[in-house]
């Protein structure tokens, strides 16, 4: 069985930051940037992310109907957002609740789908991210966007899931923490060996890059 195309979307500094040291909301990218980004969730049906991702921002970004005439409004289209969580202890007064999306969630325990109204549909985490992304494919979702965090990403590239990289590189050095592969005690990531081709080079505004990675 097929598992849906994995494409990791983000913007990261030159030393490979995604957040600034203090942690929190992060606003690495230009706007050029943020309409790179508006393009690429455009066209996936559903992006992933972790409950730090979530906690950090309180939202999700929304797909915008880009005008001519600089008139931007929210598209209707929207991808399925799915919340990769073993917690169920949700803040129902964050603004992604309030948001108009399809919300998903995937555990790893055994989900009641009465048990949390905020969520239209809990998927139980089958072992590994492979027989989970298998699920998800049966579910209709052909192009998933992974946005973060770390650990997330980290758990997918570990299983070669990956099929492609869209990076926007920031020409700053920031430093802290906030990497977008957490730093690994075993050589499990370096053992894949796995070859990367460009696709495509974009020059934005501010000298950021816009970077699309295929999997060789």
């Amino acid at each position: 069985m097929s598992i849906p195309r994995v494409i990791i979307v983000i913007a990261s500094s030159l030393d490979g930051r995604i957040a600034f040291p203090g942690g929190g909301e992060s606003h690495l990218g230009s706007e050029e940037d943020k309409k790179i980004l508006n393009q690429n969730l455009s066209m996936v049906d559903a992006t992933i992310f972790g409950l730090g991702t979530l906690i950090a921002h309180q939202s999700t970004y929304l797909i915008k109907n880009l005008n001519g005439n600089d008139e931007v409004t929210i598209s209707k289209k929207q991808p399925i957002s799915i919340v990769a969580s073993n917690s169920k202890k949700f803040n129902s007064n964050w603004k992604y609740f309030r948001q108009p999306i399809r919300r998903w969630l995937i555990s790893s325990s055994k989900v009641d789908n009465s048990s949390n109204n905020d969520f239209e549909k809990q998927l139980f985490f089958e072992d590994s991210w492979s027989k989970t992304l298998i699920s998800l494919k049966k579910q209709g979702i052909n192009d998933l966007a992974l946005l973060g965090g770390a650990k997330l990403i980290n758990s997918f590239i570990q299983e070669d899931l990956i099929t492609d990289i869209k990076i926007t590189i920031i020409p700053q050095i920031i430093g802290g923490k906030y990497t977008w592969i957490p730093p690994e005690k075993t050589n499990e990531i370096f053992n894949l060996k796995r070859l990367w081709e460009i696709k495509s080079v974009k020059n934005l505004m501010n000298n950021e890059i816009h970077i699309h990675y295929k999997k060789i």
